[in-house]
């Protein structure tokens, strides 16, 4: 079948390669639409998280079950199901997970193998919504990490994970929603989405900001932005370190908090926030230009008013 593999030294190629292992518990998918994280980038260019060469990347995907047939989206983190953490119920932070595309072979490819409890059943969601659950109920996840009290919300970050963190604020009913970014056209987008404002006011007056970028520069900012009393939650990953001004953190009792990925219920209650969601920010190509289009990215030369690119792998 063919796939997206990783090579090394930050390559991608479209290969020829044998179906991925069936276990006794997996099931195998045809990929119909896989979407580019931000993730894969930073694997490829960053190590972070650590690449082996030979994996087929790919973890946000929707397709159909060869047994059955049935349309499903498969949650990417597989789980030992027997840590303390999972005994919490918090499988996603499992001290043994493994991710599809990072740790096993992944969606950006013709057929992939899950196990079966990770796939979950789409429904009527068009593909481009199926293949945003990931996104979505990654967002889900950092705004249920925020205090539920909070009414002024600033989002860092229009691309894919800001995106859909807007449009997790507006269902949840926040009355100010602010969101900044570099590229304007993605600023409507998130107008489109629920956004209130597309400017930041200076001082800290936010009782709650979300990181979706991950740089030095962004997680400074978003402790800056913070009332006293107030929470930031860093949910990029681009930069490797956190570096902010330990006077008003203390003095104000402000917190910062991680966000990564989302429960096995959030993945769920995430299809119903993207039913209906406004797409037109996602850009649809053929499979077989996805090398080309993530070398790109991977240098730096990818410059759309979409934020995020899905791959069209099967019909």
């Amino acid at each position: 079948m063919k796939a997206l593999v990783y090579t090394g030294d930050q390559n991608v190629e479209m290969r020829d390669v044998d179906d991925a292992a069936v276990g006794n518990q997996d099931i195998l998918v045809n990929v119909l639409r896989a979407g580019i994280c931000g993730t894969d980038i930073g694997a490829i260019v960053h190590g972070r998280p650590k690449l082996e060469p030979g994996i087929v990347l790919g973890h946000e995907f929707v397709g159909r079950r060869l047994d059955s047939g049935r349309l499903v989206v498969g949650n990417p983190i597989i789980a030992c199901r027997q840590c303390t953490m999972c005994s919490a119920g918090a499988t996603h932070l499992c001290t043994n997970r493994k991710v599809l595309g990072v740790h096993r072979q992944g969606a950006f490819a013709e057929r992939v193998s899950v196990p079966e409890r990770n796939l979950v059943d789409a429904g009527d969601l068009s593909l481009t919504e199926a293949a945003l659950i990931d996104p979505v109920a990654t967002a889900l996840h950092a705004w249920r990490l925020a205090p539920s009290s909070s009414t002024r919300v600033a989002v860092l970050g229009a691309g894919a994970i800001g995106l859909c963190t807007v449009a997790v604020l507006k269902a949840a009913g926040v009355e100010e929603i602010a969101i900044t970014d570099i590229v304007p056209e993605r600023l409507e987008f998130a107008r489109t989405l629920g956004a209130t404002s597309v400017v930041l006011p200076s001082g800290g007056v936010f009782d709650c900001v979300l990181d979706a970028v991950g740089s030095e520069q962004t997680r400074q900012q978003a402790t800056a932005l913070l009332r006293t009393g107030g929470t930031a939650v860093l949910i990029g990953l681009h930069a490797e370190r956190l570096s902010v001004a330990a006077g008003p953190l203390i003095g104000g009792e402000r917190t910062i908090r991680g966000a990564f990925a989302y429960t096995e219920a959030e993945f769920v209650e995430a299809i119903g926030i993207v039913r209906g969601m406004d797409t037109s920010w996602v850009r649809t190509i053929p499979f077989e230009y996805a090398a080309d289009s993530l070398a790109a990215m991977v240098g730096g030369r990818y410059r759309e008013r979409e934020a995020k690119v899905h791959l069209q792998i099967g019909e």
